[in-house]
């Protein structure tokens, strides 16, 4: 019998890991909070499954603002079974991944033969490794014997043992867990960061339901999507620096604070786009659209009191900080994170692709130092 890796979450990263590992000879228990299924190609009606989102998260997106609803991917393929798809490359790993991407440039989207396709889908269902998968469980924590994680407790009061625990669980969760598995480690649920992202809501005036198209002008991304009877025009901030913190509430729950757009110059940037894209599509009816002249407070306020539309979670167990260059956390032996949450900074671009690429290099890696064996 090979390793026991338990691998927590089969989300965008963890599926990867999953299967990585399952190929190279480990005994692989991967873990899933969320749902199995098949990925819909509307992807508003994906987020409408249950277990497909984690269920009544709510973060507070500026600092001193409201707590408003957070849709962070859920079931296996995570956020890839819910979102749009795009598929730029950008940041520090850049190791090739499988996934299917048809269409060019910044419209470039992971999907096969005209079809949305998970990423659990790619590697788990196209691939002939071989692992025990477990959804609609949940891990209460990571546990540890001697300063090594020896396997998680799931909230039913199992034990699973393993010889290895990776958390994959996203840049809200895997901060959440180790905390509550007693890691103290320095830097552990800061450098929270999401792309800021606000939505102008028209009438549809005809556009097909299918619609979803991507521009880019600088350090601001713009899609256009159809939602029931309207088509939202969402301008995101891609570069930002403002960070924020993640942790536990007294209930143990995520509380997570991002504090979007501190920097007068990240609001100036988001602003400058509102202002552009309102009065290019002036033509249309208005549902939810700032008056000329209040774009500013308009930009504020649904910033910091709707639903983002870019659930983009990054940081909290940073590269160089919380863990090192194996994605192993610092002070404890045998226990890594390998998601979103180790990104020192949020990509520029929509942070699928590259939390693929994160995991296919930290898995080459595991490979390369010995770390995985059949």
């Amino acid at each position: 019998m090979g390793q026991r890796w338990t691998v927590v979450g089969g989300g965008v990263a963890g599926s990867v890991i999953g299967a990585r590992l399952a190929e190279a000879g480990a005994a692989v228990t991967l873990v899933e909070l969320g749902v199995d299924g098949a990925t819909p190609d509307d992807i508003h009606e994906a987020a409408q499954i249950r277990g497909r989102t984690i269920d009544g998260l709510r973060v507070r997106r500026v600092e001193g603002g409201p707590y408003v609803s957070y849709t962070a991917g859920s079931g296996l393929g995570g956020g890839s079974a819910i979102n749009a798809g795009l598929a730029s490359n950008t940041g520090p790993f850049f190791l090739p991944h499988r996934l299917p991407v048809e269409g060019e440039g910044i419209n470039r989207r992971v999907r096969r033969n005209g079809s949305r396709a998970s990423v659990a889908e790619v590697y788990f269902k196209g691939s002939q490794s071989k692992a025990e998968i477990r959804t609609s469980t949940a891990v209460e924590r990571v546990l540890m014997d001697d300063g090594q994680a020896c396997g998680v407790e799931l909230n039913s009061g199992e034990i699973v043992e393993a010889d290895r625990v990776v958390l994959c669980a996203g840049a809200l969760m895997s901060p959440l867990l180790l905390m509550k598995s007693g890691c103290a480690v320095e830097g552990l649920g800061r450098r929270l960061q999401d792309h800021p992202s606000v939505a102008l809501k028209y009438r549809n005036d005809g556009l097909p339901s299918s619609t979803l198209t991507a521009q880019r002008a600088g350090g601001v991304q713009i899609i256009e999507t159809v939602v029931g009877d309207e088509v939202w025009v969402v301008p995101a901030l891609m570069r930002p620096t403002s960070t924020g913190v993640t942790g536990a509430n007294e209930n143990g729950e995520i509380e997570a604070q991002f504090r979007l757009c501190q920097h007068a110059g990240e609001r100036e940037l988001l602003l400058a786009s509102v202002t552009k894209v309102a009065a290019e599509h002036a033509h249309r009816k208005g549902i939810d659209v700032p008056r000329p002249g209040w774009e500013a407070e308009w930009l504020m306020d649904r910033l910091a009191s709707t639903t983002p539309v870019y659930s983009h979670a990054t940081g909290g167990c940073c590269m160089g900080e919380v863990t090192d260059r194996l994605g192993r956390v610092k002070g404890t032996e045998n226990l890594f994170v390998a998601d979103s949450s180790v990104f020192p900074a949020i990509p520029s671009v929509n942070p699928m692709v590259p939390t693929v690429q994160l995991a296919e290099t930290l898995s080459d890696r595991w490979r390369d130092s010995g770390l995985v064996s059949g």
